[in-house]
């Protein structure tokens, strides 16, 4: 029993392997007939830990963490959360956090099913996901997000970013954990600086709701697919998360997306890969043009004050004359070479 109920969700592990120019595309359709038993609880919300070995599944009767090698129930989180709408693992799978749609956050510690910490909204949360570094997680709900301190023994509320006209649904950090990107109801996407609290850019999205968002390697690029109804754009969106600008659009899904992830660095030496799902079970790979490593950004064969300039572009900078001395010269290459470092 235990171990059917992991497979078909291991179906979702595999949508969401990391993986735009998109000329070059894999697509397959996914196979039909994994069913989740009909004598098991209404499930409510699922997530894997981040290295694919645990999942949580949130039912009417409580959270089950299962091994998703062998099947084996690992524990159980005995509170009464039949209203729970929204599970994420830290970084480093010690910690569940749960969502319930009575405004209430908990924090389990996965190794003892033990419950370590209560948390308050003033609206029910939908949204929750803890940044790669494992310091901060962040929680949306109705026109606002919550950014929590999670270094000390207490979480402690950071920040709170308003910005959103309705509820917020999905939320995404970079890898550095420095750009926390958010979507609302009817299909806004907004940047914010995780350390400032402060809004970077509000990015003109989508028509309609936005559930499938995700940041490429090289916290570069920001990729958006919308997802709500059968009448909803099926195209991804792919933003440069320092300018605000948008970069490309990629289309050939026929249906919604409702699923994105980039292959992770350690495996796209020479370009990037972004993984997209449809709602009719279409699964594409996408070979996106990576970021130049020569000094010839924009690749004329000439390295020169245009190269600086796409440069400063990267860093939201109008101009290359990054030291504002009114001189364009290798004190602004230092000033880039010292950001790229930051």
């Amino acid at each position: 029993m235990r171990q059917s109920l992991i497979f078909p969700f291991l179906f979702l592990c595999f949508t969401l392997l990391p993986s735009g120019s998109a000329q070059n595309v894999t697509q397959w359709r996914v196979p039909e007939g994994n069913a989740v038993p009909s004598d098991t609880a209404a499930i409510n919300a699922i997530a894997f830990s981040l290295d694919g070995t645990q999942l949580a599944i949130a039912t009417t009767n409580g959270i089950k963490l299962y091994d998703t090698y062998t099947g084996k129930e690992l524990s159980l989180f005995s509170a009464p959360l039949d209203n729970t709408v929204a599970l994420a693992f830290s970084p480093d799978n010690r910690t569940v956090a749960s969502a319930s749609g009575d405004a209430t956050l908990h924090l389990w510690n996965t190794r003892t099913g033990e419950h370590s910490t209560h948390l308050w909204h003033t609206d029910p949360v939908v949204a929750l996901v803890f940044s790669p570094d494992g310091n901060t997680l962040a929680t949306g709900s109705f026109r606002e997000i919550r950014l929590w301190n999670l270094t000390t023994g207490q979480p402690t509320q950071t920040s709170v970013l308003k910005g959103h006209r309705d509820m917020v649904i999905t939320l995404a950090f970079s890898p550095d954990s420095k750009t926390l990107a958010s979507t609302s109801f009817y299909g806004t996407i907004l940047l914010w600086d995780v350390k400032t609290g402060q809004r970077r850019h509000n990015l003109p999205a989508h028509t309609d709701s936005i559930t499938a968002l995700t940041f490429s390697p090289d916290n570069q690029t920001l990729a958006s697919g919308g997802y709500w109804s059968l009448d909803t754009e099926s195209t991804i969106h792919l933003w440069d998360i320092h300018t605000g600008h948008l970069l490309t659009t990629v289309e050939g899904h026929t249906d919604p997306v409702f699923a994105l992830a980039f292959l992770p660095d350690s495996y796209s030496t020479y370009r990037n890969t972004l993984a997209s799902v449809s709602l009719d079970g279409t699964i594409q790979l996408w070979s996106l043009t990576s970021t130049p490593k020569s000094p010839d950004v924009n690749a004329d064969g000439v390295v020169n004050v245009l190269d600086l300039t796409l440069i400063a572009s990267r860093f939201g900078q109008s101009s290359p004359d990054l030291n504002a001395d009114g001189i364009v010269n290798i004190l602004d290459l230092v000033r880039a070479a010292q950001h790229i470092a930051e």
